[in-house]
């Protein structure tokens, strides 16, 4: 096709001037970026990303330079438009207020920004998870956002993990491969519910970027797995989760040990995990292993972006 030079010239004028519009947003968005990572009102919960990648992100909320937010759904990464979410839920995942300011006014216009944008693409929920002090918390309880759930930290040293719960007999643990992530995504569906689920963007990056991530196979079928992350001498374990219909078979007990281990021949001399204040078997289970209790229980919060009666608890 033949372009006739007027309208070649406009076109090349327009995307020109497209490019270096996005080019200047850019950079005045990494330019606000910058100076809001050196204030005192951070909130970061990033976890399998780092900072520099979601400069770039269209998921950002700005009000002027004054305050900085990132509400991600749970399918989406950082090169992803919010056009893209098929995900009912997303997760407060950065947030900041400059120095000098009172943090609730700005905060009320960012949340107000980025939750409308949320709703109009179908998000109902906005999940977070908090630290019992953190200063951010009497704000999201002004903003709307309520204590639905509280998580537990249990804790081990290597060396005292019981392994008086042997595996169920012909059970596998092995390293988890590329080939694995469509059932690791296929199992986490079933083993957790929407706001704690890894969505195959989120599963892949865990894979990719965990110290470990082990898989139990059992008749030829991935039925559990474990993911764990280790930080100079301490193990986390993010993720611990078995096929619900053969739960309490000693699986989960197998990939636990396993990946404890592997923690502690890389150098871990305490490994910690998470879980819900409500999931009793989880934490007999835990205990059963020589893991203990520590620490103060992390509140989780949660805001409806639809209509819905007012709960939660204190």
């Amino acid at each position: 096709m033949v372009i006739p030079m007027a309208t070649f010239s406009e076109w090349n004028w327009n995307s020109a001037y497209t490019r270096n519009h996005e080019v200047s947003a850019s950079a005045a968005r990494s330019a606000r970026l910058s100076r809001l990572r050196r204030a005192r009102h951070i909130f970061d919960r990033l976890d399998w990303w780092d900072w520099d990648e979601w400069i770039a992100s269209d998921l950002w909320s700005f009000d002027d330079g004054n305050a900085a937010l990132l509400l991600t759904p749970l399918d989406l990464a950082e090169a992803d438009a919010l056009d893209a979410t098929c995900a009912g839920v997303a997760w407060l995942r950065w947030c900041a207020v400059a120095d000098g300011l009172s943090p609730a006014t700005h905060l009320t216009n960012v949340f107000g920004e980025a939750e409308a944008r949320l709703a109009a693409h179908g998000v109902c929920e906005v999940w977070c998870i908090v630290h019992p002090f953190e200063w951010i918390k009497p704000y999201l309880r002004d903003l709307g956002y309520r204590v639905v759930e509280r998580l537990l930290t249990f804790q081990v040293e290597p060396r005292r993990i019981s392994k008086t719960m042997p595996p169920l007999t012909g059970l596998q643990v092995r390293l988890a491969r590329t080939a694995d992530l469509e059932a690791l995504c296929a199992l986490d569906v079933r083993a957790f519910d929407e706001p704690w689920r890894y969505a195959p963007v989120l599963m892949q990056r865990a894979v990719a970027r965990a110290f470990a991530t082990t898989v139990a196979v059992y008749g030829g079928a991935l039925v559990g797995y474990a993911c764990a992350v280790l930080h100079g001498e301490k193990g986390h374990v993010v993720r611990l989760a078995v096929q619900p219909e053969l739960r309490r078979r000693g699986i989960g007990a197998g990939l636990l040990c396993d990946v404890v281990m592997r923690l502690a021949q890389a150098g871990a001399r305490s490994v910690s995990l998470n879980t819900q204040a409500g999931n009793r078997v989880a934490q007999r289970l835990y205990r059963r292993l020589g893991f203990a209790p520590v620490g103060e229980k992390l509140p989780v919060m949660r805001k409806v972006l639809t209509r819905e009666a007012p709960g939660g608890i204190a």
